[in-house]
């Protein structure tokens, strides 16, 4: 692994018809879960898989 990557809850890749497009991030809730729960919502709510 690089050294110089951090792997943590939080992220979530977006798509568009399958295909990547691009990614949505957020951090800063106690955990990494709840982070990811944000996440998903922002995801969700710009109508994206």
């Amino acid at each position: 692994m690089n050294s110089r990557m951090v792997i943590q809850g939080g992220g979530l890749p977006i798509r568009i018809d399958g295909a990547l497009v691009g990614g949505i991030g957020v951090g800063g809730a106690p955990g990494g879960h709840l982070d990811e729960a944000c996440a998903r919502a922002g995801r969700d709510a710009i109508g994206t898989e």
